[in-house]
């Protein structure tokens, strides 16, 4: 009798195991396609690198700022709107450009050997084709006050690529597009967070 209980508990977890299986599947977000079934610009970038900047009141405050360049490869000129979104490990979410007083991009600016760069607001707009027309941008934003681990940057904008998934509890229609994500590690500390190099711990395609 004991025999058959113990069996029974075991398929029963079984059961339960591969229904918790099944349904992580079923609500899984979609996957970017493994070749490329719509276009998408050529992305380059260098690591984020701090900078501190004194504001008018003389508050000392420091920022990420992350150089690229955009290449337009496709069979046509397309539109570029760079959505760039930061989280980490303590659970913030930053948008670039947000909380970013006038004057940052000037001083990131005249530190930068490539004079030429041009800022998150100017770079929106037409892409022409081929390299000669690549565009070099940054984005910034601000360092967190407090001590964190990783982050992780998403870049949209690169894209043509979208899925369409049922959300699970309004069960409305959510279009999500191909993503580029970079997740770092930072050894350093607030409120000066350049201790050591930013490390790169992975880059890879997601749908967001």
């Amino acid at each position: 009798m004991v025999h058959k209980l113990l069996c029974l508990l075991l398929l029963a977890l079984l059961f339960v195991t591969f229904a918790n299986v099944i349904d992580q599947r079923c609500h899984a977000y979609p996957e970017p396609a493994i070749v490329a079934k719509a276009w998408e610009f050529d992305f380059s970038f260098d690591l984020p690198r701090p900078i501190s900047f004194t504001t008018p009141d003389g508050r000392v405050r420091w920022f990420w700022y992350l150089t690229y360049r955009i290449t337009n490869n496709t069979d046509r000129e397309r539109l570029f709107i760079p959505e760039i979104t930061i989280a980490t490990d303590e659970g913030d979410i930053l948008l670039a450009g947000r909380s970013v007083p006038p004057g940052v991009f000037e001083a990131i600016k005249a530190q930068l050997p490539n004079h030429l760069i041009e800022s998150p607001i100017q770079v929106v707009g037409k892409l022409l084709l081929g390299p000669d027309n690549a565009k070099d941008s940054l984005a910034i934003w601000p360092a967190d006050e407090h001590e964190i681990d990783t982050m992780s940057v998403f870049i949209g904008g690169l894209s043509g690529e979208t899925a369409v998934v049922k959300n699970p509890v309004s069960k409305e229609d959510v279009l999500m597009t191909k993503t580029l994500m970079i997740d770092l590690a930072l050894p350093g500390e607030p409120p000066n967070p350049q201790h050591q190099p930013v490390i790169l711990q992975e880059q890879r395609w997601v749908m967001r």
